[in-house]
């Protein structure tokens, strides 16, 4: 991989001080994440960068990251976006006098000329090494004579493919809450923002907002907050908010706009009453940037006391919860947007933007908390050298999220993760008591608190909390059935198993649970292929290693939990 800053030696002439210290914030950022997706710089010269990598699908998922990272970073601090030229091409290197040189080398360098700022362009040969990439298209440039290279070269361009709601696929949602539990506790969606500012680096900034009245909102305990995985979905322009009460259970729905000039926002914001498409109230907000979050607990505030007459005011956050740099928060935002991949690579990227995050703001409770989250990720997917120094991390870094920020729900939450798989689970379970009081509507903490029961033996409770979580959030993600099959399988109910692991959309970590579900159903031939996934995925399992690391007290359900391993073939 070739990159090259764009339009480097002008940003210098403009203002070399400022300019000259963003860009090598920016080239030491890469030069980090570089090894985090499995590859190496090889050489920095000027704005210009050399990396290899072992594959070209490496080279490609970096160049994705790293693109989205320099487009979004601008949105929430000063200045105008760092944008790099990428070139990918697939050949021999050499090594001389600790220089990389090779005729792929040249190459590389000569194409990424033909980009455009953020643009990705690609050989022939290294889209031919491609497996197939999901979400993106490569678009022919045709074949370009390049600068001293005797041949023509086959060159693409990457695109990204949008995707619209309609294309997505999400798991069905449950029945529609009884009408009385909706006249008790009305049902709130609130949707992405619009951008109206023409500039894709905006959509960070319209989900962060959206996302962070999702979270003051759900402090009010007489309200029921749908959540942002589910709402995000769907737009007002897209589905009409008669649908969208249909398949989100929303009553009211609440959208909006922001647009951005400069360090000044607009937001204009409308509460809907979904079945007779009434606006119940709408208001415009002009700020600057760094006053952003007393909007958003005023528009969250005024959606509140148009719902209830009962709202517990003295629950709304305190000024802790946020930081007064603005970059930090948008850190965070980009970092948690990684965190959503589940991969190791994306996982070291968010907690360097984490880590970032702190350097601007020292006390930043979430910051903490998504930290936490990171090394749990770690632990649980075995993703590091030392998994049981990860999980100390882990709960090091919660603890630090609580002493900064006593109100904040997340941190809590991450404490009772690390304590359960440290097996303390009455610790753990009184965590998770204290975060559900604090924020009594986040569906992710309900569905991770039903997680933990299952394993202080109260599986059927599990299920009830399982069925609220995703009530609240109607177009849950994978782990929440992975959750549900682990509470079936406590019970017994292996058929229910196979059926929860079956409506998964990528069932690879419920593996496990299918091959005891089909060995205690006495069907050996399923076992047997759900064991050999089990294997292809995770080439060193053995049961031994396993059954220490589900937290479970003891008991028949442990125990019929091994033996389902064991007769499904798995080795010892």
């Amino acid at each position: 991989m070739f990159a090259d800053m764009v339009e480097y030696s002008k940003r210098l002439e403009q203002d070399e001080v400022n300019n000259s210290l963003q860009a090598a914030r920016a080239i030491a950022l890469f030069k980090g994440l570089v090894g985090d997706y499995g590859g190496r710089v090889a050489n920095v010269a000027g704005d210009g960068i050399l990396a290899l990598f072992d594959d070209a699908e490496q080279a490609l998922r970096f160049a994705l990251q790293i693109r989205a990272e320099f487009r979004d970073q601008s949105v929430w601090g000063d200045g105008d976006p760092i944008e790099f030229r990428f070139g990918l091409n697939v050949g021999e290197v050499a090594v001389h006098e600790g220089n990389v040189i090779g005729h792929c080398v040249n190459v590389a360098s000569r194409i990424q000329a033909l980009a455009g700022p953020n643009d990705i362009v690609m050989t022939g040969g290294a889209r031919n090494s491609l497996r197939e990439h999901a979400g993106i298209r490569l678009r022919p440039l045709g074949l370009q004579t390049l600068k001293h290279i005797s041949q023509p070269i086959e060159v693409f361009t990457v695109e990204t493919k949008s995707t619209s709601v309609t294309s997505i696929v999400v798991n069905p949602p449950p029945p529609p809450q009884a009408a009385s539990e909706q006249a008790l506790a009305p049902t709130v969606a609130v949707l992405a923002l619009s951008n109206l500012s023409g500039d894709p680096r905006i959509d960070h900034l319209c989900e962060g907002v959206a996302e962070d009245i999702i979270f003051n909102l759900s402090r009010f305990r007489s309200i029921q907050v749908i959540a942002r995985h589910s709402a995000f979905l769907f737009s007002l322009k897209a589905t009409p908010a008669r649908e969208v009460q249909e398949r989100l259970g929303a009553r009211y729905i609440l959208s909006g706009s922001l647009r951005r000039s400069n360090k000044r926002l607009r937001i204009a914001v409308e509460l809907i009453d979904a079945a007779s498409e009434a606006v119940v109230w709408s208001d415009r907000f002009n700020v600057v940037l760094a006053d952003l979050f007393d909007v958003q607990d005023e528009i969250a505030a005024s959606v509140a006391t148009r719902l209830s007459v009962q709202i517990e005011f003295a629950e709304r956050r305190q000024e802790s919860a946020y930081p007064q740099d603005m970059r930090a928060h948008g850190l965070l935002v980009r970092g948690n947007h990684l965190l959503q991949q589940f991969s190791p690579e994306a996982n070291l990227h968010a907690r360097r933007l984490f880590e970032e995050a702190l350097t601007y703001a020292p006390q930043y409770s979430r910051a903490y908390s998504a930290m936490s989250r990171t090394h749990n990720l770690d632990w649980r997917y075995a993703w590091s050298e030392r998994p049981e120094a990860s999980l100390d991390a882990a709960l090091g870094q919660a603890r630090r999220a609580t002493e900064f920020d006593q109100l904040d729900a997340r941190g809590f939450a991450e404490l009772a993760y690390a304590r359960l798989y440290q097996k303390h689970i009455g610790e753990a379970l009184a965590d998770y008591g204290h975060a559900l009081k604090l924020n009594p509507n986040d569906s992710d903490i309900i569905a991770e608190y039903a997680d933990a029961v299952v394993y202080d033996g109260q599986p059927k409770k599990a299920v009830e909390l399982l069925e609220r979580a995703m009530r609240l959030n109607p177009y849950y993600p994978d782990w929440y059935l992975w959750y549900l099959a682990d509470a079936y399988d406590s019970l017994g109910q292996y058929a229910d198993v196979v059926s929860a692991v079956q409506r998964m959309h990528n069932p690879s970590e419920g593996r496990r649970l299918l091959a005891i579900a089909y060995a205690h159903l006495g069907m050996k031939p399923e076992a047997e292929a759900a064991a050999a996934e089990v294997l292809r995925l995770h080439p060193h399992f053995t049961i031994s290693q396993w059954r220490q690391r589900p937290p479970f007290q003891s008991g028949d359900a442990f125990d019929r939990y091994v033996e389902g391993l064991r007769k499904a073939g798995l080795p010892e």
